[in-house]
Order: structure tokens, then C-alpha cells, then sequence
């Protein structure tokens, strides 16, 4: 028997999961509803994006972290990984993607302040060189290394921000700065829906343009004979399809994180009585190393991943 060969394929494209692999996530498969992991996931991005202003980062550095958080927990489950630690790591490692590297400390103390924040408690910033200070360095950490391992150092992400400008330019709207800045309002928030592990940046940018300009109604028109998005090879139903996702994320009643934490941990006590399971990210069941296969079938290996990897 010959040996089994293996296709590696070098790409700046973004990640598409198939729709499988979005229904079916190991989340659910530990008993947490559908509804409390997009709830968890979108929590989860709000800690990144806030975490990020805090700490004075660009928005491609909060965009990347967002996308990674997403990814994650797309191999990995909610209920046996800490949402806030990944959450964290996410924000630590797209920093130095991103060329804008942050402290682990300080990225420590921000999200520190903002879970008081929105938990409605006074303020107690954390003693430096405490125990809880060592326990969460070392979680984040660790939870950096697994988000490597499970992402295969696939880490490059392709941002439709530019996309927006460089349509709009074509389109004439260049000049329409509430259009722009809509578009870019309605592209950051749908970092908190999985529309980029589903779709094209294209189909993204366009959805934003559609929504802003329909938000706008009649002060910006679009060419319709051709329609404008089959300049850019995206169709209808995708447009549609993003625009729907990102929409839903306003009719969404936010809640808190103790909330959250709390039916993580009824999903959590489900599973305790199995021998073998660890909580919190130590188990390495069904990782790239264990598993003897590749996390992913055409496993898309990126350049500048390799190249981050060598310097990390």
C-alpha cells in the first residue's frame, strides 16, 4: 500500500466552514442551547471590541480577534473552554498579528475592569503579582497556544473594510460620507455573527453597502440595470443572507455575563460524571496532535502564519 499523500494549498482566503460544521458545533453537542452560545458568542465579541478601544488598539486589530474568537469555538466547545480567557487570548495574539502588541497585563487588567463594569460592581483594580493575576496569565497563555494549535496557525484574515471604499469609489459614492460611515458601522457589528466564517469579504461588503444605502433610502441610489453587485461576483441570496444575520443581531435582548456563566454551568454539570473530561480547556481530546488527522479536511495553510509562528 502506497503512503496516503496529503494536500497542502498555500492562501490569503479566508476560512468558509461548511454548513455542517456551523449547525453542528461542539457546543451544542455538550448541551448548550442555540441561543445561549450566539448570546455567548456575541458576549464574547463585545469583550474584544471594548477590551480593544481600552486598550487603544486599530479596529483591524479587534476585527481580526473577533474572527479568531469565532473560529475557535467553531473546533472547540463553550462549555469546557472559558469564553472570557479565549476571549482575552484572542485580543493578546490579533495585537501582534496586527503589529500593535499589547501586554498580556494589561490586556488582563482591562477585561478585569469591564466584566466589574458590566456586572454593576465597584471598581478593585487587580493586585499585580497576585494569585488572580498569575491564574489568568497563565490561562491566557495557554488558551493562545490552543487557539494556534486548533486554527492550524491559520491566522491571516481578509477584512472587507477596504472592499467598502473601493466599491463605493466605482459606484460614485465615494464622496457620500454618511453611506461610508453606516457601512462601516453595519461591517463592525456583524464581527459579532459568524458571516465571516460563511461567507466571501465581497458578499460581506456589499450586504453593508445594501443595508446602509436602504437605511438611507432614497438619498443613495444604486444602479439596478445590471445590478450594481454583479460587478463584484456576489449575488442576491447572499446578500440577502448577510443582511439578514447582521439585522437579527438588533432584535437580540442582550444579557449579562453572570447569566451566561450560569447556563454554561448547567451544561457543565451535565458532563462532569465523564471520566477524562477537562473543564476549562486542559484536555487535549480530539486536538490536530491526538487525533492522528488533520483538524480539517484541505487543511488551508497560510504563509504569514508559518512566518508568525517562527517569530512567536
Amino acid at each position: 500500500m502506497g503512503e496516503e499523500k496529503v494536500k497542502a494549498v498555500l492562501s490569503l482566503d479566508n476560512c468558509i466552514l461548511p454548513d455542517e460544521k456551523i449547525k453542528s458545533t461542539p457546543s451544542k453537542a455538550d448541551g448548550l442551547s442555540v441561543d445561549d452560545e450566539v448570546d455567548i458568542r456575541i458576549l464574547g465579541c463585545d469583550f474584544i471590541q471594548s477590551g480593544g478601544i481600552l486598550l487603544e488598539l486599530p479596529q483591524v486589530a479587534m476585527a481580526t480577534a473577533q474572527i479568531l474568537f469565532q473560529r475557535f469555538f467553531y473546533s472547540k466547545s463553550l462549555v469546557k473552554h472559558s469564553y472570557e480567557h479565549v476571549a482575552m487570548s484572542c485580543l493578546f495574539l490579533a495585537a501582534k498579528i496586527e503589529e500593535s502588541p499589547r501586554r498580556v497585563r494589561d490586556v488582563i487588567n482591562v477585561f478585569h475592569h469591564i466584566k466589574q463594569f458590566w456586572n454593576e460592581k465597584p471598581f478593585e483594580p487587580m493586585e499585580y503579582m497576585g494569585n488572580q493575576f498569575f491564574i489568568s496569565k497563565n490561562a491566557v497563555i495557554k488558551a493562545e497556544r490552543r487557539i494556534l494549535k486548533e486554527l492550524g496557525f491559520c491566522v491571516h484574515v481578509k477584512h472587507p473594510h477596504k472592499l467598502i471604499t473601493t466599491y463605493l469609489q466605482i459606484l460614485d459614492n465615494e464622496k457620500n460620507k454618511k453611506l461610508v460611515q453606516l457601512a462601516w458601522n453595519y461591517m463592525n457589528d456583524s464581527l459579532r455573527s459568524n458571516v465571516f466564517l460563511r461567507y466571501s469579504p465581497e458578499a460581506i461588503a456589499c450586504a453593508c453597502i445594501h443595508i446602509a444605502a436602504r437605511k438611507l433610502k432614497d438619498q443613495v441610489p444604486l444602479p439596478s440595470n445590471p445590478p450594481w453587485y454583479f460587478l463584484f461576483d456576489v449575488s442576491l441570496d447572499e446578500i440577502e443572507m448577510v443582511s439578514y444575520t447582521i439585522l437579527s443581531l438588533y432584535n437580540r435582548k442582550r444579557r449579562s455575563p453572570a447569566e451566561l456563566e450560569q447556563c454554561v454551568a448547567k451544561a457543565k454539570e451535565s458532563i462532569t460524571g465523564k471520566k477524562g473530561d477537562d473543564m476549562d480547556g486542559i484536555s487535549s481530546a480530539n486536538s490536530p496532535a491526538t487525533s492522528g488527522v488533520s483538524p480539517r479536511p484541505g487543511m488551508v495553510f497560510s504563509a504569514f502564519a508559518v512566518c508568525f509562528f517562527i517569530c512567536f
